[in-house]
């Protein structure tokens, strides 16, 4: 077991040590010139037509930029499509890309906003014509190309006629194109019926919706893509998010390997969470640190070979994220990357609850908003959100992992997928409790 747990360590250190724009044109899809094309400096090789809108964006998208240094890099290499929120950094995000996109010819860029009021209710048509303008203007640009709803966890918000009336006059003044929609699953309550594919598809048969935005990866596509499909059928753009489950992976087997997330006599449920870890030398040792780095890209790839999607919102942290995510467009999943992920998923995929799904909390006697809590904890470990998943989680409602810990596990066992679900709660708990850490 010590040789075992030597390997792993290593393995961990070996994986953290491993960083022109184009037009929008009309048509089914283009390769990017290679213009001044730098040695090692990666371009956007794929554009895809965003369904009826009939831009041409970039297979790899830009979701909320971290740095405007980073951005410009960003958009040097070819990508053309960039999503914020106005609740991004309390809308300064959209500050810093309007201070970025002024460098660039700004008919070549699609830009995505969205609105995001407190309460995800919009007080008037007036409430949400104000807040596209005050998006504009801190976009510092004429216009917005994708004006859309920010976590639409109803079919009551996809219907909002306060949006859709204030999204007619916006484009009758030029100052939206079109409009659209995100969704990471339903809202948390008891009463909830609905999961992600009823919002979505709803959505889809609206038919005022031109873009759609929604959760994809390998471990439960099945959702994904008929939600894909319908859009394609229906001439509906679509966006994808929360594309790669391997990263958060890694951070938790980092931490457990760091010794900071086992505490056996408090978190009973850690033992279970450690033992599964464990489990995971046997994929360790079959894939070395290289193929690691490869199964990262086929989780992309997996993602790009779906030819119903059109564009990827990937997170660029830093320089070596640019490299990483843009050498990837143009290219599709390899029959050895196949393999591999279904190594993962099958080994794995009990460390990964399913962005989306609902299923576990209709049977949650603790009305704990299992879903969410672990969403955060994703944002917390994959992309190194840490305020935002900690204020996220201090702020929400239902019950929260302490009463996991002296439950039978009707979470566990209502789950499809056999997710260690309480064991990643408390995980979870112990990450994002304000009580636990020190924010500075």
């Amino acid at each position: 077991m010590k040789k075992d747990k030597k390997s792993r360590r290593q393995f961990l250190r070996d994986t953290g040590m491993a960083i022109v724009g184009a037009g929008i044109f009309q048509g089914e899809a283009i390769s990017a010139r290679q213009v001044n094309q730098q040695v090692d400096t990666p371009k956007i090789r794929h554009y895809r037509r965003l369904g009826r809108t009939e831009a041409l964006v970039s297979d790899i998208g830009s979701g909320e930029p971290t740095s405007s240094s980073v951005l410009r890099y960003v958009l040097d290499s070819g990508v053309n499509f960039i999503e914020t929120s106005e609740s991004y950094a309390n809308g300064r995000n959209e500050v810093m890309i309007g201070d970025v996109i002024k460098d660039f010819n700004r008919e070549q860029l699609f830009i995505a906003t969205k609105a995001f009021p407190s309460l995800k209710i919009f007080k008037s048509a007036n409430d949400v014509i104000q807040r596209a303008e005050d998006s504009i203007k801190r976009l510092q640009t004429d216009y917005i190309d994708l004006y859309m709803i920010h976590q639409a966890q109803n079919i009551f918000r996809v219907k909002d006629n306060y949006f859709h009336r204030a999204a007619d006059i916006l484009k009758k003044k030029g100052k939206i194109r079109f409009t659209g929609l995100s969704c990471h699953g339903p809202e948390w309550g008891p009463e909830s019926r609905e999961n992600l594919e009823d919002i979505l598809m709803a959505a889809v048969d609206d038919g005022r919706f031109d873009v759609i935005m929604l959760p994809y990866n390998f471990l439960s596509p099945e959702i994904g893509e008929r939600i894909l499909k319908a859009c394609k059928e229906n001439d509906i753009g679509t966006m994808i998010m929360k594309s790669n489950p391997i990263l958060s992976y890694e951070k938790y087997l980092l931490q457990v390997e760091e010794g900071r997330q086992v505490n056996k006599s408090d978190q009973k449920y850690f033992i279970e969470l450690e033992e599964a870890f464990n489990e995971a030398d046997s994929f360790l040792k079959q894939y070395n640190m290289n193929d690691m780095e490869q199964i990262k890209d086929g989780a992309i790839q997996f993602i790009l070979t779906n030819s119903n999607v059109n564009t990827i919102c990937c997170r660029f942290n830093n320089f070596s994220d640019v490299n990483k995510y843009v050498r990837l467009s143009g290219t599709t999943l390899s029959s050895r990357n196949e393999i591999a992920l279904n190594e993962f998923k099958t080994k794995l995929g009990i460390l990964n609850c399913r962005i989306g799904c609902n299923i576990c909390e209709k049977n949650c006697p603790h009305n704990v908003p299992v879903n969410r809590i672990l969403r955060y904890n994703y944002y917390f470990h994959a992309h190194g959100l840490e305020k935002r998943a900690i204020q996220k989680y201090l702020e929400l409602a239902g019950g929260k992992p302490d009463a996991c810990m002296e439950c039978d596990g009707y979470c566990e066992k209502a789950c499809p997928y056999g997710v260690l679900t309480r064991p990643l709660l408390a995980q979870a708990h112990k990450s994002l409790n304000i009580n636990s850490l020190k924010i500075s």
